[in-house]
């Protein structure tokens, strides 16, 4: 008898999941510059991104961020565009949204942020360096980087006047 009911209560520890440890959704945070203006699409280095022409006159690209592992509803995030060969200063934004609540791998996303871009008829067919950073509770940043080719657009800007 002994041996049924020790095969039974580990059956039943199986199912209820009682006596394990639960295992953490992942094993570290991650953060992940993207882009997209309704949903994230994952950014790679030399990824074209074409400029948006603003209803009030001003230049965009769209900017997409996941992050996963971290707490908090609204993340502290430092957006950074400059052009790669860092020929001209960074403009830096700091900006602090509501993150969309997690998916089912636990990524929480913040979609369609109108990333500003500064002068863009000298950067349209140039490479961008488009960076999204986050404070850690440590004093250390965690960051994703891409450098992006810029495009013109559907209605690009005045050519460049250099």
């Amino acid at each position: 008898m002994r041996p049924a009911r020790a095969a039974l209560a580990l059956a039943l520890l199986a199912l209820t999941g009682a006596g394990c440890a639960e295992a953490p959704p992942h094993e570290s945070a991650a953060i992940e510059l993207g882009t997209g203006s309704w949903r994230f699409e994952p950014l790679e280095d030399g990824q074209e991104v074409e400029l948006v022409r603003g209803a009030q006159g001003g230049w965009h690209m769209w900017i997409s961020v996941r992050v996963r592992g971290l707490e908090g509803d609204a993340l502290p995030l430092r957006l950074t565009m400059q052009p790669a060969d860092e020929s001209a200063p960074p403009s830096e934004t700091e900006i602090r949204l509501l993150l969309d609540p997690a998916d089912d791998e636990g990524w929480r996303k913040l979609v369609g942020y109108t990333g500003i871009v500064n002068e863009p008829s000298c950067l349209v067919g140039e490479l961008m360096r488009v960076r999204v950073s986050t404070p850690m509770d440590d004093g250390t940043t965690m960051a994703s980087e891409r450098d992006v080719r810029v495009l013109g657009g559907a209605y690009p800007p005045e050519p460049c006047s250099e």
